[in-house]
C-alpha cells in the first residue's frame, strides 16, 4: 500500500529537521506511540497501538531513520509484530522551504505492508487509517512546533492558548 502527499508545518526547515530527530517529539506525535527507547543513534525499540476498524492492536518492534540528505530528506523504517500481524513502513520524507515565511514544505511517500488478520480488512480500511495516521502525524508535529517557537512580539501566554488549523 502506497501514500504521499505534502503537508505543511508552521517551523523552518532547521527547527522541523531537529525535531524529527527528537525522540520527546516523535514520541509525542506519533499516532498510538506508547514507547520509543533509544538503542542507539536514530534507531528506536517502539510499542505502538493502534486500531483499524474494529480490530485493536500493540505492535512492538523498531523505528529507525537515516539521513538521505541530511538537513532535507529523511528515511524512516517502522517493523513490528502485533498478536494480529505484522507492520512495516517505509517512509521518505522531503524538507523544502514552505509557501509561507517560516514554515515547512514536508513532501512523503510511504510504502506499508500489513499482514495477518488486520490485512484481511481490505485496501479501503486500511487507505483510510493511513490516511488518518498521517493527517494526525502532521497535524501533532505542527502544534508541538508551533508551541515551541513563540511568534514575535506575542506573549508566550497568549501565543499556548492560539488555536491551531488542522491540515
Amino acid at each position: 500500500m502506497r501514500f504521499s502527499g505534502e503537508r505543511q508545518v508552521g517551523a523552518p526547515v532547521a527547527q522541523v529537521w531537529t525535531a524529527l530527530h527528537d525522540s520527546e517529539v516523535l514520541r509525542s506525535t506519533i499516532p498510538g506511540c506508547e514507547e520509543l527507547v533509544p538503542l542507539d543513534a536514530d534507531r528506536y525499540a517502539a510499542t505502538l497501538a493502534a486500531r483499524v476498524g474494529p480490530v485493536r492492536d500493540t505492535y512492538r518492534g523498531t523505528f529507525s531513520s537515516l539521513d538521505v540528505h541530511p538537513g532535507s530528506e529523511i528515511l524512516v523504517r517502522v517493523a513490528g509484530r502485533g498478536r494480529c500481524g505484522r507492520l512495516d513502513v517505509d517512509l521518505r520524507v522531503t524538507l523544502t522551504t514552505g509557501t509561507r515565511a517560516g514554515t515547512t514544505a514536508l513532501r512523503y511517500d510511504a510504502d506499508a505492508a500489513v499482514t495477518g488478520f488486520v490485512a484481511r480488512l481490505g485496501a479501503a480500511a486500511l487507505t483510510v487509517a493511513g490516511s488518518h495516521f498521517t493527517s494526525c502525524f502532521f497535524r501533532d508535529l505542527d502544534r508541538s512546533l508551533r508551541a515551541s517557537t513563540p511568534r514575535v512580539g506575542v506573549p508566550v501566554a497568549a501565543y499556548a492558548a492560539t488555536p491551531v488549523s488542522s491540515r
